[in-house]
């Protein structure tokens, strides 16, 4: 007599042999990585390389932002967004658990990188699971598969690239993981967003997330977004032929209408972020092949490639969305390391890394056929070709065999410093502490070569440690983020043994001549970038720096000193002796050239030439015509020549030389012409000539490579400064200036009984377009970016959303909201 099994008995049995195996997946890496999860779980704090600064960007959102995500930080580079650029939601996550109380922040922080890192192979083998038709075979295989490139280093790319433990752990990609592994989790959903709205609104906050985890997992959803919705249009057009349309024109609507949903519900951080793009500093990272790809994965790609064949013969339902997402993907790739925009970040090696996970599936599908054809081999099949596992005994026992040969073939990670150890930290906390009591001025930390490796992650987490507990550092770990950076990162270096530009494009950092400059020189320059403390390391800069007159004191902790420079820190907030000079000229903070004029290279060569008297003040209005407020400046400088009315540009340069000095450099363009040829009519007007010149390399080195001194463009700055030396402007006002700084507010004031009129003050803050006064008075950022503005009694600077940021925030509220109603409506009518 045979016995029937109830149905929903035999379902638990399958979800608890799932259960079983998912939890066998995911620790499965952690018994031949013990190492590296021994430093992970005795870890105090953070030590890996961008880790660090992720710990100390999260802890600053943490205390003074959370649970918004707009803000802003002076804890580096002069003061940037926080955490404005970059996706919040691994911030937020860490914050969120820290302000349960039931986590310290350092176990906060493990936990949203652990977490992540240990479900990717369970995450890869439900994506298995799904698109290949449920089988546990494959996705199996695909979960092993994944397991490897996690682990193993020899499918690690000589860049780090994000997703395996020694780019997670190591270099402290922290974020990339997390965004992983919602994007598999939306992907899933989406595939059937069409169900019902439960799932429609489950996919749609799913791709919010991933976009707001991280950037390329973001791009990557885009990608499949773009392949689901043309299958979904060419199925649609050969079904309306057909008269069958109804269920895929549903399929269709909801596919497109969870990126529209996501998408606002997104609004909240991308207004802000692709609104003040301009002041993002950005260049892509170009690699060659042999950098991202080793000779394993070469292999891995071939088995890939198979594997996709096989599944395209008896294709399951996304099958061909998916594979053309890899493909479309790898041109990505191949078009980031080849000819990527200069405006753009695209790192080639991070989104090959998602690549990689991804193909793991059709590496599944090839595996997966292979012991199929073993087991059929050996006749462990059934008469259908079912393959179990009690029947395929030998084929497993192989299967195992061949596993563990790999397991212990396998080097499994690099060396890593991924935490501190518990009471391992001596040296960096030495100079921790005596951070905490003088606070008064910025650190500058030098960088040390990455070679030296114990010393050069110490120096990254003094930079990012001295921020997290409010100190002010020069540097930091998203140079990114601050304009500030071009020119504190060149500054840093000439206190450094190994010169650190990544991610920047700054002439100053590729000049021979300006790192060549006297220590003197470049002492001056800290003292205006109001650094204080000089935290180093080499002995050869210990010594340079002890034989400086301007250093006051030394103090000597383990490796590192601290070298305290003479006399007080300039003020934050203070008046300007001379007028500023307004600069009319291009700006880009992206990949830039050589010999590119424009108002950031200006600057760069004032920087250079270490002359400050008069301050250059970039006009927010390019069109000359459209000048307003300008009575205030001892000078214009005129770059570029834009104008609507070619008269009342003339009119207005007319109109300021009667007060203040026009230069004017060399143009084709028929309004210069016309001012050169009628000089008499201005009263002060200086006409700087152009050499004709290429605009020559792209900036782009890591250190210096090449002699700007001699330069038509220094020659022309030359001249510039020159002019401005002979004709700069007294304020005639001695104004005492006292400022009051918050994170998001700034107070201005002066004595108004000492002055009349408005007077100039620079402040020592970065500037971003949403730092603005209350008053609706003028703000412009000024040499070498801070802000500059004119007061006449007070001025309080704010840094808030505008109302464009504020209408996305009340969108993605009301989208979120309309989500819940749409789903809680859906369930009213079933019941």
């Amino acid at each position: 007599m045979r016995v029937e099994l109830p149905q929903t008995t035999s379902r638990h049995k399958v979800a608890r042999s799932t259960c079983l195996l998912l939890c066998g997946i995911v620790l499965l890496p952690l018994t031949f990585s013990n190492t590296l999860w021994q430093e992970v779980w005795s870890g105090v704090r953070s030590r890996a390389w961008d880790g660090t600064g992720h710990s100390s960007v999260a802890r600053l959102y943490s205390q003074s932002a959370f649970p918004d995500t707009f803000g802003w930080t002076h804890s580096h580079f002069a003061g940037m967004p926080l955490p404005n650029f970059y996706p919040p939601f691994f911030y937020w996550l860490v914050a969120l658990l820290e302000h349960t109380r039931l986590f310290s922040f350092e176990t906060a922080l493990k936990l949203v990188v652990v977490i992540p890192v240990l479900l990717t192979p369970a995450a890869l083998w439900l994506l298995g699971y799904a698109l290949a038709g449920r089988s546990r075979l494959t996705a199996t295989v695909t979960a092993l598969t994944g397991i490897a490139l996690l682990a193993d280093a020899r499918f690690s790319a000589a860049f780090p690239a994000g997703l395996d433990y020694f780019s997670t752990f190591q270099i402290g990609l922290y974020s990339q993981p997390l965004g992983f592994v919602l994007l598999i989790a939306w992907f899933i959903t989406y595939l059937r967003a069409h169900e019902n709205r439960w799932r429609f609104m489950l996919a749609a906050v799913l791709l919010a997330l991933t976009v707001l985890a991280n950037f390329f997992n973001a791009v990557t959803a885009a990608l499949f977004i773009a392949a689901i919705l043309t299958q979904d249009g060419l199925r649609l057009g050969i079904a309306l032929r057909n008269g069958d349309y109804r269920v895929l024109l549903h399929t269709l609507a909801a596919h497109l209408f969870v990126p529209i949903a996501a998408l606002c519900l997104t609004l909240f951080w991308l207004i802000p972020m692709v609104t003040s793009y301009d002041f993002f500093v950005t260049k892509p990272s170009i690699l060659r092949a042999a950098e991202m790809v080793t000779p394993a994965m070469w292999w891995l790609y071939a088995v890939a490639l198979i594997g996709s064949l096989a599944w395209l013969r008896r294709p399951t339902p996304a099958a061909w969305t998916y594979l053309a997402t890899c493909l479309v993907l790898a041109l990505l790739v191949v078009f980031a390391a080849t000819i990527a925009p200069d405006w753009f970040p695209l790192q080639s090696a991070r989104f090959l890394a998602t690549l990689n996970f991804l193909l793991v599936v059709p590496v599944g599908y090839a595996l997966a056929g292979a012991v199929r054809g073993l087991a059929a081999l050996l006749g462990e099949t059934t008469r259908d070709g079912t393959l179990t596992l009690g029947r395929a005994r030998f084929t497993t026992g192989t299967v195992i065999v061949l596993l563990l040969l790999t397991l212990t073939g396998s080097p499994g990670t690099r060396w890593a410093y991924a935490f501190y150890p518990k009471g391992e930290i001596a040296d960096v906390d030495a100079v921790l502490r005596f951070a905490r009591n003088h606070a008064q001025g910025s650190y500058l930390v030098e960088v040390v070569n990455p070679w030296n490796t114990r010393v050069a992650f110490d120096a990254r987490a003094m930079n990012s440690y001295l921020g997290a507990q409010g100190n002010q550092v020069l540097t930091g770990v998203f140079h990114e983020a601050s304009p500030t950076s071009l020119f504190t990162l060149p500054l840093t270096n000439a206190f450094s043994q190994y010169p650190d530009s990544f991610g920047v494009s700054s002439v100053i950092s590729d000049d021979l001549d300006f790192a060549a400059q006297p220590l003197t020189d470049h002492l001056e320059r800290a003292r205006m970038m109001n650094a204080r403390y000089f935290v180093i390391h080499t002995p050869q800069m210990k010594e340079r720096l002890a034989k400086e007159s301007e250093i006051a004191e030394r103090h000597d902790f383990g490796e590192w000193s601290v070298f305290e420079i003479r006399g007080a820190s300039p003020p934050h907030a203070r008046a300007l002796q001379y007028k500023p000079a307004l600069v009319i000229s291009d700006f880009t903070l992206k990949l830039r050239r050589r010999n590119e004029p424009n108002f950031i290279r200006w600057v760069e060569e004032q920087f250079a030439a270490g002359w400050f008297d008069v301050a250059l003040a970039r006009s927010p209005e390019s069109n000359l015509d459209r000048l307003t407020d300008i009575e205030s400046f001892g000078a214009l400088v005129v770059d570029t020549y834009i104008y609507t009315d070619e008269d009342r540009a003339i009119q207005v340069l007319r109109d300021f030389s009667n007060t203040g000095t026009v230069i004017l450099l060399q143009s084709e363009n028929h309004l210069f012409r016309r001012i050169s040829g009628a000089r008499d009519e201005f009263k002060h007007l200086e006409i700087v000539g152009r050499e004709s010149m290429s605009s020559g390399d792209k900036v782009d080195g890591l250190r210096p490579s090449f002699h700007y001194d001699g330069t038509p463009l220094r020659r022309q700055w030359q001249q510039i400064q020159g002019i401005l030396s002979r004709s700069k402007t007294p304020v005639g006002a001695n104004a005492t200036v006292t400022s009051s700084f918050e994170q998001n507010a700034i107070r201005l004031d002066y004595d108004a009984t000492t002055s009349t009129g408005k007077v100039p003050v620079l402040v020592a803050t970065t500037y971003h377009p949403n730092w603005r006064r209350a008053d609706e008075g003028a703000v412009y950022a000024a040499t070498p970016f801070y802000m500059l503005t004119f007061i006449d009694k007070h001025a309080e600077l704010k840094f808030e959303r505008r109302w464009f940021d504020r209408a996305a925030v009340w969108t993605s509220a009301a989208t979120l909201g309309g989500l819940c109603l749409f789903v809680g409506w859906g369930m009213r009518r079933r019941t």
